[in-house]
Parts: structure tokens; sequence; C-alpha cells
């Protein structure tokens, strides 16, 4: 009877390990989750724009950016956005199972 939880154990590990290797998201992933959690469009690489109100609209440049993909099981990354009035924005999330997920969410005026 062990034995058999055992092996159920290691099979069902293996089987989650290897989901979790196939299954880690891409950087292009990372940026439509940003904008739709945080309103926050990046399509141009250089400069990006929140959505600050119904018809108002922000431009943030990034000051900041930290992607490690080296990871087996997940990807984190980083990004640091800042506004023409010196208010940064910190976004921190970690990649896994195809999903981000926010690790910081940080706004600061300068």
């Amino acid at each position: 009877m062990k034995k058999m939880i055992l092996q159920l154990v290691v099979v069902s590990v293996t089987f989650l390990c290897f989901y979790m290797i196939t299954h880690r998201p891409t950087e292009e992933k990372f940026y439509t989750w940003m904008q739709e959690k945080y309103q926050i469009d990046c399509r141009e690489k250089v400069s990006c724009t929140k959505k600050a109100g119904e018809d108002s609209v922000l431009t943030l440049i990034e000051t900041g950016s930290n992607i490690k993909n080296e990871y087996l099981l997940f990807n984190t990354i980083g990004k640091i956005y800042e506004d023409k009035n010196g208010h940064r924005t910190v976004i921190k999330a970690i990649g896994i199972c195809g999903r981000y997920f926010a690790i910081i969410n940080d706004g600061q005026s300068m």
C-alpha cells in the first residue's frame, strides 16, 4: 500500500514539473497581463501608456527592466515606469503555469 502511494506521488510530482516546464509564460503574455490588470499598454517598447481616467492617458517611460527566463519552472519580470511628473510605478511578477502573478505593485511619487 505504501509503495503504491509513493509511486503515485512520484508520478504526480513528475507530471507537475513537466507541466510547469512546458507552460512557462512568454514576455508577450506578460505585456498582455499588464494591460489587462494595470491598464498599461506597451505595444511600443520604448514608451508605454496608462489609462488614467475615462478619456485621459499618461505616457510612461520604462526606466528599469529585469527579466529572468533561465529558471526551469518559472519566469520573473520586473519593470519600473516613470511619468513626466516623476511618479514611479514598479511592477514585479512571477510567471508560472501559463499565467503571471503580481509579486510587487508599487506606485510612488518622487
